[in-house]
């Protein structure tokens, strides 16, 4: 029985390529859960990464002689592959819910506040953050996830995918960090605009008490 593993040539760059999609993939789960409404782990990614660790850990007990049955010699290559298969899905599966859940929370973050109040402290979401997004969810995403196809990896695409999500997280930070200043700014809106109805309402009543003081005093004239 081995003492010790051996990695090298093909077996090697798989291991790196495995190791380099988890990094990323489990970064993307913690992104993933800080921005779902209700900070939810996607199981498809989860049961993935599982799947990755299952063949992975058939390759350490046949290197390591602990395997019950003899397994020809593609045995560890094969495994190796099946492995990086499921951690490619996992992070194209994370990709995707982060695109899909933050196409909602960009969505929800501005509801409730006026386009005046959008207008005023964020003036880069009509010129560049909404223009930008919709091209993203419409054109790049779409493609993106039209041309997955784990039969035939494509490490670029999937690298484009990461650099459209992060793009993507970018606008979505421009309005969080502006947040607190859009709902200061409403607030200040509508305290003003309840002050000038107030008085608005305070003058009419002058307006229609002094008319009617001068209505009755012209009639007591004119009756006496």
């Amino acid at each position: 029985m081995a003492d010790k593993l051996v990695f090298e040539g093909e077996e090697a760059e798989y291991l790196k390529n495995i190791g380099r999609y988890y990094a990323t993939t489990k970064e993307l789960l913690i992104f993933g859960e800080q921005v779902d409404p209700e900070n939810r782990t996607l199981p498809q990614v989860i049961n993935e990464l599982r799947n990755c660790l299952d063949h992975l850990m058939r390759v350490v007990l046949f290197k390591f002689g602990l395997s019950r049955r003899d397994k020809d010699g593609d045995y560890v290559k094969t495994n190796l592959d099946k492995a990086y298969g499921h951690v490619y899905r996992a992070a194209y599966d994370a990709l995707d819910w982060i695109s899909l859940t933050l196409k909602g929370r960009i969505i929800d973050e501005l509801q409730g506040f006026s386009l005046d109040t959008i207008q005023a402290v964020l003036p880069e979401y009509f010129k560049e953050i909404k223009p930008r997004f919709e091209e993203i969810i419409t054109n790049e995403v779409t493609i993106l996830r039209m041309e997955k196809d784990v039969a035939q990896k494509s490490e670029e695409n999937l690298a484009k995918y990461g650099q459209v999500v992060a793009e993507m997280k970018r606008l979505f930070n421009l309005i969080v960090n502006r947040k607190s200043a859009l709902v200061e700014y409403q607030t200040r809106q509508v305290k003003s605009q309840r002050k000038q109805l107030i008085q608005s309402i305070i003058v009419k009543i002058i307006i229609g008490v002094v008319s009617g003081v001068v209505v009755g005093l012209v009639v007591w004239h004119l009756t006496h």
